[in-house]
């Protein structure tokens, strides 16, 4: 396989809403990974599922995404899932997930070959992840 980060991005030919490309570590190799996110009109008791990510950092993103960024999903139901089967522990896939709710949320698209990643603080700052030689240039030249 030419690109081993295939079997984690959508087959999609046009972008679609909810859906942020990664690059994550796997050891000391990147791949691309793609976050996708559905948001849709919840009950009186919304529910937040995220499946290979931990649900405890979504609960503190969707808080961070209210109070920093006017985005309210309160009121909605917010499932995020690692395609692919993937685990994600950490912290740079934040800005990841939070664009690709928002994007989930608006019903906009994120620009074809858009990449995110980056850690984000309580405080709705964004830090870059911890130092990763030609990480994103590997995983570009790899198929993106």
């Amino acid at each position: 396989m030419t690109n081993p980060s295939a079997i984690f991005l959508s087959q999609h030919s046009e972008p679609v809403p909810g859906s942020c490309v990664l690059v994550t570590l796997e050891g000391t190799r990147p791949m691309l990974v793609e976050i996708q996110a559905l948001v849709d009109a919840g009950g009186p008791s919304p529910r937040r599922l995220s499946v290979g990510l931990d649900r405890d950092r979504l609960a503190m993103l969707l808080a961070v995404l209210h109070r920093h960024a006017g985005v309210a999903c309160m009121d909605q139901d917010v499932f995020v899932n690692a395609v692919g089967g993937v685990r994600i522990s950490e912290p740079a896939a934040d800005l990841a997930v939070m664009l690709a709710i928002t994007s989930s949320l608006r019903g906009k698209p994120l620009p074809k070959g858009f990449i995110a990643f980056g850690e984000v603080g309580l405080a709705g700052e964004v830090r870059p992840p911890p130092a990763r030689p030609g990480a994103l240039e590997r995983s570009c030249q790899a198929g993106l």
